[in-house]
């Protein structure tokens, strides 16, 4: 699923130039208001995070045995 910098901007107040400023400038920042309108998008929550993390590790507890 995409996020674009529209998107991204609506959902903090700024035009789409600043959101392509900060991807330039401050790519960590930028990620994270990616994953932030993408969970939004999805409905998901920080218990829905966490349970994907969960599932990831034993995932590649999997793998390492």
């Amino acid at each position: 699923m995409k996020v674009s910098n529209k998107e991204i901007a609506a959902s903090i107040n700024k035009t789409p130039s600043a959101i392509s400023y900060l991807k330039k400038n401050n790519f960590e920042e930028f990620l994270i208001l990616k994953l932030g309108v993408l969970c939004k998008k999805l409905n998901l929550d920080s218990e829905d995070l966490m349970a994907m993390h969960t599932l990831k590790q034993i995932e590649l507890k999997k793998i390492a045995s």
